[in-house]
């Protein structure tokens, strides 16, 4: 057990959680509403719209990595990973604004830049905090069902934030009695100061492990990002994560224009994400108890297999159908994507084990920042630029009705782009190999070897799991 000497209490379960309120809802709401805010309020065109999301993740792919290498060498009386709760309280508020604030750019190069700029800031301010958070979990216990219970805990808080971001936001905004801009500054600022709070209780309710943090770490930055895709479990978890995010992002961008035009119906909006949202929080609680009894490979392949059903059930759907139906639809879909969400968090403390016993090392932030640069790459460089393009490319026209031909291929776009990443999620994770009992013997392995064993002492059994989970010969760890 990584952190034996202390005990995970419903206190720190708490604490920890808290922190994600705002993983959870600044990317949700950026996630929905920005980029139909910079295409029908700002004005800017959709394909440069999608480029901004794009042009923040050029930064990304330098920033994630390198604030997980810098997590894992920080040192300072407040920790190495809860420094930055403190640092980044301020800067969480302020990033998050100036996102939201209108330009009154007649140059469509000049609203680009500026909301590249802006989303660039929020997007280094968010790495800067979220990096060292879920580089924690793998400190504060080493139990197999006491981690689920910590990505519960942070699961159940970003989805009760996802939920308020869901649904409270569109309220604030359309509640303005100015023009729609000063609806969004105002929910910026009280979303902003939302978001930042937390981390003192977050900071003050959880602890890092001194054995972590006494271990050395390469000096070389770029061999130790690269090293860690030697982890064959790291890199089907990667594939895990990817599709169930990406197909999250597709969904959650086009939900808005789903709603308002191809069922025409946009006040049912906070309904229906209401529902999705209120459905997936409840069901993390039952994610949790089924990864711990059944493994989360299975609660994984469970849940989108769900999501998947959910999505076809969208085929009954049209501009007449009942309130209720729709909210139907909307609860199936968050059935599954429950899972989704849980899962991969879930995940990766297990993952780190394996790394630990390959190296020696225990390099949670690299892996923090290489599993955060990955989720923000393929949604800022992939998923929203090809979704402002697609939009440009079918003719839709903001502000106006949109023709026959154009709703039919953005229904079809809406359906099978999620249904294929779905799919693709739930062959990647046959390959999974960390069950709950292969992960509690390595758990016991790395007790052992912390405690100055030798790896030659392993047992066979130990050697051919950790073969498994590794992909490479036992032998061959600790290099």
């Amino acid at each position: 057990m990584a952190s034996s000497e202390r005990t995970v209490t419903f206190k720190n379960l708490v604490s920890y959680g808290l922190g994600d309120i705002y993983g959870g809802g600044a990317f949700m709401i950026v996630g929905m509403l920005f980029l139909f805010y910079l295409t029908e309020v700002v004005g800017l065109s959709p394909a440069l719209a999608g480029l901004v999301f794009g042009i923040g993740k050029v930064w990304d792919a330098v920033s994630d990595p390198l604030m997980g290498y810098l997590s894992d060498r920080t040192k300072s009386r407040f920790g190495r990973r809860r420094v930055y709760f403190l640092v980044g309280i301020v800067p969480i508020t302020l990033s998050f604004i100036i996102l939201w604030l209108p330009m009154d750019f007649t140059s469509q190069a000049a609203l680009f830049l500026y909301y590249s700029l802006a989303y660039i800031i929020f997007a280094t301010v968010f790495t800067m905090v979220m990096i060292p958070y879920s580089a924690l979990a793998a400190e504060l216990s080493g139990d197999y069902k006491t981690r689920n219970k910590l990505s519960g805990a942070r699961l159940f808080f970003s989805g009760f934030s996802s939920l308020l971001a869901a649904t409270v936001p569109k309220i604030i905004i359309d509640s303005s009695k100015g023009s729609p801009s000063a609806g969004y500054v105002t929910m910026s600022v009280i979303f902003g100061i939302f978001f930042a709070l937390p981390w003192l209780i977050t900071y003050f309710g959880t602890w890092e492990d001194p054995h972590a943090a006494q271990q050395s770490v390469s000096k070389n930055f770029l061999k130790e990002f690269l090293t860690i895709f030697r982890n064959r479990s790291f890199r089907i978890h990667i594939l895990m994560y990817v599709f169930a995010y990406s197909a999250m992002d597709l969904l959650m961008a086009l939900f808005t224009y789903y709603l308002t035009y191809y069922l025409r119906r946009p006040g049912l909006y906070s309904i229906a994400m209401g529902t999705l949202m209120v459905v997936q929080l409840a069901m993390i609680i039952v994610y949790v108890r089924i990864a711990n009894i059944k493994g989360k490979r299975f609660a994984y392949r469970m849940g989108l297999l769900i999501w998947l059903l959910g999505m076809l059930g969208t085929l009954a759907l049209s501009p007449t159908s009942p309130v209720l139906l729709v909210a139907l639809v909307c609860a199936v879909i968050g059935l599954g994507t429950s899972a989704a969400v849980f899962i991969p968090y879930a995940i990766l403390p297990n993952v780190i084990d394996v790394d630990e016993l390959m190296t020696g090392s225990q390099r949670s932030g690299v892996y923090s920042g290489a599993m955060t640069l990955t989720r923000k790459l393929i949604q800022g460089a992939l998923v929203m630029p090809m979704i402002g393009l697609f939009l440009q490319m079918v003719g839709f026209v903001s502000n106006a009705e949109q023709t026959p031909q154009v709703l039919s291929r953005f229904f079809i776009f809406f359906i099978g782009g999620p249904a294929l990443l779905i799919i693709a999620g739930v062959v990647a994770a046959t390959w999974f190999e960390l069950s709950p009992r292969n992960s509690e013997i390595l758990a016991a392995e790395l007790v052992r070897l912390r405690a100055g064993g030798k790896l030659d002492d392993a047992t066979d059994e130990v050697k051919a799991i950790c073969e498994r989970v590794s992909g490479r010969k036992h032998e061959h760890c600790n290099w």
